[in-house]
């Protein structure tokens, strides 16, 4: 692996203030923008109790206001209301183009827009408390927000929870884990705002039909009220002025210092003033890349091969060699978004480089689907094929051969699985695609019962027309493989299953031959399964990319699975065993 340093060497310049800065605040936004998502998930969790009614609602306060009104759930609240924007101003301060996926546009309009509406809402609630006691219950502030304010409140709702879960799944996508936990974040995102409004909304009758007096307010409270908003406001514009003063006096000087040269191979010479990284290069040029965090350094699709100007560019920062590491990069392997080129560079794309799929902005996303997953995958293979096709009339072949594809995409279909690929005599299918390892094992074992029984009647039916019988092989193997989607204009897009996974499943099914059985499956499937099967050969066999060998089964007839332990001991038997002697080979 080679070493990514992290600090200057020889010659090389150092990194600039913002470079320095971007590594740590990135992780100091983050955090704040955590705390402030996990106070809106409890804030709307309460609000959603307003379905039971509002009595629910005040008990469940009760234990919010516990935290969040401590010193420390004071200081980590509203240290975070002004450390979340002031960072996220930053980094936009930092971008040297505005030319983005549209993404990214949202989450920055819906970021200006929070504070605009958040700000009403904490003088009229937490200010106003603490400075004149005004009463901060639910049925209280509910009586003053129904049903005039209503609507701009499930308005500031909608704002703060979409701009949070944009935030989360953009940061997340790039991790592998993430993909197990998308459905459920996307319905949990989908719930909590609607039953927060609907809680929201029959509280709100509940409390504006409550035989209490109405509030009265001096005139003290509303000049202050009034002052407080100006102010906080006027704070608020200030600061974005100040940010967008910074980076027209920024560009300014830039443009005075002169353009440098940028090379992209296979898109030609660019030139630009230096300041902006090589990723916002590639997206105000319009040059194809991929960019699955957004210029984060969260993930490595935007890498590229510095070809000329490497000793130029300052160090990695602690993010960026953190992740180059990960992935044992090159030498001379950078990612786009964290450099900033300030002499003449050459680079050369190192992923994603074509223009299909590319947005307005040049920016490719890879696909959210593709990932590792837990999968079951099966390769099986007709044997003696091509001495079958030398004795058949090319037609008679072609319809043998539509029959036996129909028979064994109807065996697989029933069971779950997913043809990935047909190459002439053969397929591969994968199972577990929507289901558990367990169950995904359990379906290609039946399912490739299901296809040699399938084989045995075709060689009823074509017994007169064939030669010699047709004869199956089946390999399948669970474990770990990545999934997704290869796509040109000449075969259109097509889904995919690579890795070690089909490799070994593919040995297995070579093996069939060797071992005499029409079906082969690793000992780790047949164990995940949690059955026992009848009528099945232990064996060993050396495995390409294994130095130990690998156990299997071999089935000596279609596959039959004792009753697990439960269901036996349902039936008053236990499941007899199904080990014997184990047969190297």
């Amino acid at each position: 692996m080679t070493a990514v340093p992290s600090t200057p060497v020889g010659g090389k310049p150092a990194a600039s203030g913002f470079d320095q800065m971007s590594s740590w605040s990135r992780d100091i936004r983050f955090a704040s923008g955590c705390i402030l998502m996990v106070f809106a998930t409890t804030h709307f969790l309460n609000h959603a109790l307003g379905i039971f009614g509002l009595a629910t609602m005040e008990a469940a306060q009760g234990w919010r206001y516990w935290f969040w009104h401590s010193w420390v759930g004071t200081v980590a609240l509203y240290g975070s209301l002004v450390v979340h924007p002031v960072f996220a101003l930053l980094r936009v301060a930092q971008r040297r183009t505005f030319r983005m996926p549209a993404r990214e546009v949202v989450q920055i309009v819906l970021g200006v827009a929070i504070p605009i509406f958040l700000i009403d809402h904490i003088v009229g609630t937490r200010v106003q408390g603490t400075l004149f006691g005004q009463d901060e219950s639910y049925h209280a502030v509910l009586r003053r927000l129904w049903p005039g304010l209503a609507l701009s409140q499930s308005f500031l709702l909608l704002l703060v929870w979409t701009h949070g879960v944009i935030g989360l799944h953009f940061t997340f996508r790039a991790r592998e884990t993430y993909l197990r936990w998308r459905d459920p974040f996307l319905l949990t995102a989908i719930l909590i705002p609607l039953l927060a409004i609907i809680g929201f909304s029959v509280a709100g009758r509940e409390a504006q039909m409550m035989a209490l007096p109405p509030e009265l307010y001096t005139a003290q409270q509303v000049e202050m009220f009034n002052l407080n908003v100006t102010w906080a406001k006027r704070a608020f514009f200030g600061l974005i002025g100040g940010f967008a003063g910074f980076v027209v006096l920024r560009e300014l000087r830039a443009r005075a210092l002169g353009a440098i040269a940028v090379r992209f191979v296979g898109h030609g010479v660019r030139r630009v003033v230096p300041g902006p990284t090589l990723l916002e290069i590639f997206r105000r040029f319009g040059i194809p890349h991929a960019a699955l965090c957004g210029g984060r350094a969260r993930c490595a699709t935007c890498r590229v091969l510095v070809l000329d100007g490497a000793d130029d560019l300052p160090p990695p920062g602690p993010n960026e060699a953190r992740l180059l590491r990960r992935i044992s990069a090159g030498d001379h392997v950078r990612l786009a978004c964290q450099i900033r080129p300030k002499r003449d560079l050459q680079v050369q794309i190192l992923l994603a480089a074509k223009q299909r799929g590319a947005g307005p902005s040049g920016t490719i996303d890879p696909d959210d689907r593709i990932g590792k997953k837990g999968l079951t995958v099966m390769v099986a293979d007709l044997r003696a094929f091509t001495a079958l096709s030398e004795r058949q009339l090319p037609h008679e072949l072609m319809n043998l051969l539509n029959r036996f594809y129909d028979e064994m995409s109807q065996a697989i279909a029933a069971h779950g699985g997913r043809i990935e690929a047909i190459y002439g005599d053969g397929l591969m299918a994968a199972f577990g695609l929507e289901t558990t390892p367990a169950r995904a094992g359990a379906a290609a074992i039946a399912a490739a019962g299901d296809m040699v029984r399938a084989v045995e009647a075709l060689n009823r039916e074509y017994s007169n027309a064939l030669p010699l019988p047709l004869r199956i092989g089946i390999g399948i193997h669970g474990g770990q493989a990545i999934v997704g989607a290869v796509e040109n204009e000449s075969m259109g897009r097509r889904e995919i299953t690579v890795g070690e996974t089909v490799m070994i499943a593919s040995q297995l099914e070579a093996a069939t031959r060797r071992l005499l059985s029409d079906i082969v499956v690793s000992a780790e499937t047949v164990s995940a399964t949690g059955r026992s099967y009848r009528d099945t050969v232990p064996h060993k066999i050396a495995v390409k990319g294994r130095d130990k060998p690998m156990q299997v089964y071999a089935f000596g007839s279609t596959p039959a699975a004792y009753p697990r332990a439960d269901e036996a001991r349902d039936e008053g038997r236990g499941a007899p065993p199904a080990v014997v002697d184990e047969k190297p080979v």
